[in-house]
């Protein structure tokens, strides 16, 4: 198991909007499909991750942002058994 777990969402988890949420551009999405509202993800960049949860989608003048609520939680733990439960 690596000890540094790929990023779902790429996020400066310091950046939070009127929302009170973390955000990010929705094309700093890893993988489309498994960013939903309500789903458990690895968030962050480089040097800090988290576990975060899909609060929701909006709609941007500058573009399609995700809401995220930082989750306290052991990110490799996480990553590892999610990858044992993607395996079954």
């Amino acid at each position: 198991m690596s000890d540094v777990p790929e990023v779902d969402v790429r996020v400066d988890l310091h950046s939070v909007d009127d929302t009170g949420y973390v955000w990010a551009f929705a094309d700093r999405i890893q993988q489309p499909t498994a960013v939903v509202p309500g789903a458990v993800v690895i968030a962050g960049n480089r040097t800090l991750r988290s576990l975060a949860q899909v609060v929701d989608f909006a709609d941007e003048p500058a573009g399609r942002v995700v809401h995220l609520r930082v989750l306290d939680g052991d990110v490799v733990a996480f990553a590892h058994q999610r990858k044992l439960a993607r395996a079954s």
